[in-house]
């Protein structure tokens, strides 16, 4: 059987990887937070961290999208 690609499953896809990224983003947002303010952190070491941050956050990014288009167009769903 093979997957359907319609509007309506590019939809579901959409909304739950913005629901989920969201959810990691603001995680994410919060570990930094907690990271610079226990260790108190200038601007730039606060840039750096960030930096070191993004390549694993972009990566989990993309699995969660990835995944989230498995899921929504995955046959027995349809």
């Amino acid at each position: 059987m093979q997957s359907k690609l319609t509007a309506y499953t590019l939809f579901g896809v959409a909304a739950a990887a913005l629901f989920l990224s969201t959810k990691l983003l603001i995680v994410l947002g919060t570990i930094h937070w907690l990271v610079s303010a226990i260790l108190g952190l200038g601007l730039t070491p606060q840039l750096v961290l960030a930096a070191i941050m993004a390549p694993p956050a972009l990566i989990a990014l993309w699995r969660i999208f990835r995944l989230c288009y498995e899921a929504e167009t995955h046959p027995a769903n349809n």
